[in-house]
């Protein structure tokens, strides 16, 4: 029996068949182990490779969840017929609740049909929900396993985004954020305080809802076939009103204007330490995977040192944005108490002040920020990973592990950002709203 530190790899005799266990304290955490089997992107080639509880072996049964159990759960692998497509096995677990640097001491152990066993155990981790334990990749004409310990404070979300799983949000069930200033460590969030992390379901909900959908697309699909033989005049129609509805949710995104100076009128509006270029696509996150066709302009310490400075003024709008909402709350209880007796002239002048410095606000600057920021970190752990299945040293495979976890933090904490800021865009747009409310009650 061979132990391996993490970032070390070792070949493996036999892969025609491998018995993967996984062994840790069930009073710990609630555990769920998941294999999956990804191409040479780093994808899932589909749905079909991502063997968890709910769905206990790929197809063939080339790759089977023989056992799940609390504290316990056996794999087994067969590498050597696993198609020519398939470049990499992943090993990972993800919590249902808590944190993995509570979990140390759970231990992989990988037996191959034939030559000793390989053990990695989990002897550090921090404020992940989802971590990556292992990985057999193809070297050669044959396989080698490698321990990599490093994961996503993401959890299950995170972790099936990056291998090219979509886990949809709830916008509507989104908590308000909490601010989080910035640190030296590559997060801007108190290191007692983890970022806010979305809703997991590690047991496997969202496959039937996938199935329904798929289902749905192609009755869909069906009917406008048919539209299309017995009416085509409907659906060049439909397809007018498509483009119209697709202008009005993405418009193209405005030159990034620079903040203007704080004016005695304004003094509470926040400044930026500096204006982040105009970028495109700004509903949209770019993913790790979607990264590898962007180009990142900035070096990795220029990423960082923006990234920096979007976490201080992330807290500054945050900061801003709330004092507006108890200020609109204030007004409309004033509002109220004054009942049918004209507005006295402090009332309209501070909603209109409000107003304008809402207007003023660069939330939509620094959310096209954080997107362009989170393609860079995707595009470092793309290149991370890279120079790891190259790396058979050691000491080198340890430092570049160690940066894959700086990038994979990096890259979870551009994903909160770049979400919260969506969500305070949308709150600033009610606040305002509710603003002008007030000012048209006074007749003004």
């Amino acid at each position: 029996m061979r132990r391996l530190p993490k970032g070390a790899n070792a070949p493996l005799a036999g892969a025609a068949a491998i018995q993967l266990e996984v062994h840790w304290d069930p009073g710990r955490g609630a555990t769920d182990i998941l294999c999956l089997a990804v191409d040479a992107n780093g994808r899932v080639p589909s749905d079909d490779w991502f063997v968890f509880y709910n769905q206990p072996q790929s197809p063939g049964g080339l790759i089977q969840l023989t056992s799940a159990d609390p504290g316990h759960a056996v794999f087994r692998l067969r590498l050597e017929a696993l198609p020519p497509g398939i470049q990499r096995c992943i090993c990972a677990a993800v919590l249902e609740r808590g944190r993995f640097r509570d979990l140390l001491g759970l231990r992989l152990i990988a037996t191959p049909s034939s030559g000793e066993s390989l053990v990695f155990e989990l002897t550090e981790a921090e404020d992940e929900q989802a971590l990556i334990l292992a990985e057999f990749y193809r070297h050669g004409a044959g396989w080698k396993l490698r321990a990599v310990g490093q994961g996503y404070r993401g959890g299950l979300k995170a972790l099936a985004e990056h291998f090219g799983v979509t886990v949809a949000d709830d916008p509507a069930a989104a908590p308000p954020p909490s601010p989080r200033p910035p640190s030296e460590a590559p997060s801007p969030y108190p290191a007692d305080t983890p970022p806010p992390v979305p809703d997991q379901q590690p047991r496997g909900r969202r496959w039937p809802w996938l199935i329904g959908a798929l289902v749905l697309m192609v009755l869909i699909g069906g009917a406008l076939g048919a539209l299309g033989l017995i009416a085509p005049h409907w659906l060049k129609e439909l397809d007018r009103l498509g483009n119209g509805l697709r202008a009005v949710l993405h418009p193209p995104p405005p030159v990034a204007p620079t903040p203007p100076a704080p004016s005695e009128a304004a003094s509470q509006v926040p400044t930026v330490a500096h204006t982040p270029p105009n970028l495109t696509a700004p509903g949209s996150r770019p993913s790790s995977l979607d990264s590898q066709h962007l180009n990142c302009a900035w070096s990795e310490e220029e990423v960082f040192r923006r990234y920096h400075t979007l976490g201080e003024n992330y807290v500054r709008i945050l900061q801003r944005v709330e004092r507006s909402n108890r200020q609109l709350l204030k007004w409309r209880q004033e509002l109220r108490q004054l009942g049918d007796n004209p507005c006295p002239d402090p009332f309209g002048e501070g909603n209109r002040q409000e107003i304008d410095q809402l207007e003023q606000l660069p939330i939509r600057e620094w959310l096209d920020e954080s997107l362009k920021l989170n393609a860079c970190a995707g595009l470092m752990i793309k290149r991370i990973d890279q120079e790891l299945n190259r790396e058979s040293r050691p000491i080198i495979s340890q430092r570049l592990v160690r940066e894959a976890d700086r990038a994979r933090n990096l890259e979870s904490d551009l994903t909160d950002i770049a979400r919260d800021l969506a969500y305070l865009r949308n709150k600033t747009a009610r606040l305002i709203d509710g603003l002008q409310e007030n000012l048209d009650a006074c007749g003004r």
